[in-house]
């Protein structure tokens, strides 16, 4: 795993742990399903990581990870914003 990699799976970690993927996510109006299919993932391994079941792993999180944070960039709220 290249660095680049390891620092997104650590940045989706946290951001699934605080509840910021999951609030990323809906104001984008994308369904589970959307983003799983886009990850290639199922649409459960979405829902257990959003909801704290399952620690986010594999190249399925890190395109997660890429989608959560190009997503970022797009959310109007103040609250959940880039912090790099």
């Amino acid at each position: 795993m290249t660095g680049t990699k390891a620092l997104i799976l650590a940045r989706v970690r946290a951001d699934v742990a605080n509840g910021d993927a999951e609030r990323i996510r809906r104001s984008a109006r994308l369904t589970i399903g959307e983003v799983a299919a886009a990850c290639g993932v199922d649409q459960s391994t979405v829902w257990r990581w959003e909801k704290g079941m399952r620690r986010p792993h594999g190249s399925g999180a890190i395109a997660y990870g890429e989608l959560i944070n190009a997503l970022r960039e797009q959310v109007p709220s103040p609250d959940i914003r880039k912090t790099a």
